[in-house]
């Protein structure tokens, strides 16, 4: 009798249930929700929110196609807020509509 070495299978699928957070450029990013398009190709859209020391951006939407275009994205998004943050201001940001 011969004893097999088993391996459990490798899952084909990897789920992760929004919200959830990402570092990107030193920001947390919550994303709050993705919905998959409706078009003929494949796209997404998510719902997110920076976090950025003791700032908190409102909440935006991203599409895209896959996980490289949307930390892409995010990085873009990183870059406008902190700008923002810098030349404005956390409490002009807030009265502006851009923070909370």
């Amino acid at each position: 009798m011969s004893l097999e070495t088993r391996t459990s299978p490798k899952p084909f699928l990897t789920l992760i249930i929004p919200p959830f957070d990402v570092e990107v450029d030193g920001c947390t990013v919550t994303v709050l929700e993705v919905t998959k398009l409706n078009l003929p190709w494949e796209e997404f859209q998510a719902s997110c929110q920076i976090k950025y020391k003791d700032t908190t951006s409102r909440i935006f939407q991203v599409s895209y196609k896959d996980s490289n275009e949307l930390k892409q994205k995010l990085k873009t998004e990183i870059a406008k807020f902190k700008y923002a943050l810098f030349l404005l201001g956390k409490e002009e940001l807030k009265r502006r509509g851009l923070a909370i």
